[in-house]
């Protein structure tokens, strides 16, 4: 992005008051500094299948968090396909436990990141209002660029050489060159985008695909084990999560 800028090809808004920093810092802070360090460290303890089945409460807390802070009203059909979708959650965690596969650590962190992205969308659709969505971009992509490079330099006591041979790597090139442009510049902006145009809640329910794309790749790219009882708590989470969409449409 900051190459694009150079060339003029974005506008973005540089000169910030003090209380817009503070909050590009905090949306920021949320996605994608939080979401994407718990999602990685969630990843290394379950798949992505089980990840991405988590990863379908993020409507429903959306919805939650956007009626305390935004002041968005839910219906009682919405908060029944919430526990709806709790119940699946609640199902998958146990018979993974009885299954032996259940594992704390990634579930727990897999459900901080969903969280932090809960809060991302909350936060976003309130500062829409008062910035740009490619200012929100920009802001989110350097900061989080920036706090990265430090833990990479802190944690893995990266040298120049190994950074240059990094960059020879085509297979990790590809890979954050696709994690870079479409995963997080182009999913942050048109989050953003939307959040100027939607509510929180009714943003929030396209994402029940994240989910459904998550759990076929990684059944058919990964070859991971999906069995039954992943199929049933899939099944009650996206369930609950369209009878909220729906109810939203309705509305």
């Amino acid at each position: 992005m900051a190459l694009l800028l150079k060339l003029g090809l974005i506008n973005i808004k540089l000169d910030l008051k003090r209380s817009q920093f503070k909050d590009l810092l905090l949306l920021s802070a949320f996605q994608p500094v939080l979401f994407f360090s718990f999602q990685t460290l969630g990843l290394l303890y379950i798949s992505s299948s089980e990840a991405g089945v988590i990863n379908a409460l993020i409507p429903v807390s959306v919805g939650i968090l956007g009626m305390f802070f935004l002041g968005e009203k839910l219906t009682p059909k919405q908060f029944g396909s919430f526990f709806i979708s709790i119940v699946g959650i609640v199902f998958l965690f146990v018979m993974n436990g009885a299954a032996g596969v259940f594992n704390t650590e990634g579930v727990v962190f897999t459900l901080l990141s969903v969280f932090s992205t809960s809060l991302y969308i909350v936060t976003g659709r309130k500062l829409s209002k008062s910035f740009d969505p490619m200012t929100l971009t920009f802001g989110m992509m350097a900061n989080g660029a920036l706090v990265f490079l430090l833990l990479a330099l802190g944690l893995e006591h990266l040298t120049l050489q190994d950074t240059a041979s990094l960059l020879h790597n085509s297979e990790f090139m590809l890979g954050i060159l696709y994690l870079g442009l479409f995963t997080s510049v182009g999913t942050s902006f048109l989050t953003i985008y939307s959040l100027g145009e939607l509510e929180a809640s009714r943003s929030a329910v396209f994402m029940n695909l994240c989910p459904v794309i998550a759990v076929i790749a990684g059944v058919f790219v990964l070859h991971e084990e999906f069995g039954y009882y992943h199929l049933i708590g899939s099944v009650l989470i996206i369930s609950g999560v369209l009878m909220a969409g729906f109810s939203e449409k309705n509305n």
